[in-house]
């Protein structure tokens, strides 16, 4: 039989899966040979999956569904449109040349002084930014950007990027949004000591592997307590695992014991991570990400994490989006008590997410 790439909207009870799915962070969702049932899909849809391989029989009739679905795909979307804009070719050759001196910037990092290197750092971060109009802007740029082979590089940019949009949703000074910058760009610092192959294994970590990644933090605050920066970059390198109901690592602080800065690298980091999948990286929709995180709220800084949602959805507010039932609609309307799960008007119908639990917006039209 052959295989078929599918957006988990497209999937229906009864598919083979193909290949097993894992999240975000490497954890097994579903293994390969898995029928599917509308838990699992449900399921699927909870961690932003937004594509999944499946078995696909080679007779008349299977072939006709499968070409459905393409016809189905073919209209570009929301995201797609944006990767066809000149603002996005701009903002990828200019992310591109960024990330060949952050490389190397990175790694002198841990045998040279701090002193002229971070400046270059943020140098190359602003002649991205100049690449955008305003943070939604950046946002969409980067969702629409193609996976790149590392993930320490290139998503160190990123969450510097994001931490940019949160600090500047927050009306933070210029100067904490440039130390939130660094903070965000030198994170994962603590990585480059982890054997690369364990860094890019493509599949799920054993528990030794995972044990050796957690220790990446505690690395990062080792190589940056001897430079020459503000407290809170090197508490970011050191704290941005743990989790405000006091089950992250590597010490497992609770709520105020974690500083502001590193709350803030957490959520950019999380949704960076999520976001970024390169299996399933084109057209991802920002909704069904925004929910996973709004679900585990009791984890972030709460003041981050609702600025960052209630903006980022409100941005969309009035766009044509494809529920998980096949009908399109426009949202029209937050839920404050619910931001990732607004209304919805369709031709004939009006959703309410916040209410309907079994329907999920999948994607921008």
């Amino acid at each position: 039989m052959k295989t078929k790439k599918l957006f988990t909207a497209n999937l229906r009870p009864g598919m083979i899966v193909a290949e097993s799915v894992y999240t975000y962070n490497g954890r097994l969702i579903i293994q390969e040979n898995t029928e599917l049932t509308p838990d699992i899909i449900s399921k699927l849809k909870h961690y932003a999956i937004k594509t999944v391989y499946i078995l696909v029989n080679d007779s008349p009739e299977k072939t006709e569904n499968t070409n459905n679905n393409d016809n189905d795909n073919q209209k570009p979307t929301y995201f797609e449109r944006i990767e066809q804009s000149e603002d996005f070719k701009k903002f990828q050759s200019q992310f591109d040349s960024c990330l060949i001196g952050f490389k190397k910037t990175l790694n002198d990092m841990i045998i040279k002084s701090s002193d002229g290197l971070v400046d270059e750092m943020i140098s190359e971060i602003e002649s991205i930014l100049e690449k955008s109009r305003n943070p939604l802007h950046l946002l969409e740029m980067m969702q629409c950007m193609r996976g790149y082979d590392d993930l320490t590089y290139a998503h160190s940019i990123n969450v510097a990027l994001i931490c940019n949009v949160i600090g500047t949703w927050m009306n933070l000074s210029n100067d904490d949004i440039e130390t939130l910058m660094i903070a965000g760009m030198l994170h994962d610092i603590g990585k480059l000591r982890i054997p690369p192959e364990i860094i890019q294994k493509p599949s799920k970590l054993t528990d030794n592997e995972y044990a050796i990644i957690k220790k990446h933090p505690e690395y990062g605050y080792e190589i940056l307590s001897t430079k020459n920066l503000n407290s809170k970059i090197k508490l970011a390198a050191l704290q941005h695992h743990e989790r405000y109901d006091g089950k992250g690592y590597p010490n497992g602080l609770k709520r105020n014991e974690i500083d502001l800065f590193s709350g803030i690298v957490a959520i950019a980091d999380v949704y960076d991570a999520m976001t970024a999948n390169r299996v399933y990286r084109k057209g991802i929709c920002p909704f069904p990400v925004l929910e996973h995180m709004e679900l585990q709220k009791e984890l972030y800084e709460p003041g981050a994490l609702y600025k960052f949602i209630e903006r980022t959805v409100e941005a969309y507010i009035n766009t044509e989006v494809k529920l998980s039932n096949g009908d399109v609609g426009r949202v029209v309307l937050l839920n404050k008590n619910f931001l990732s799960r607004p209304i919805v008007i369709s031709d004939t119908k009006t959703y309410d997410l916040s209410k309907d639990f079994h329907l999920h917006i999948d994607a921008l039209l």
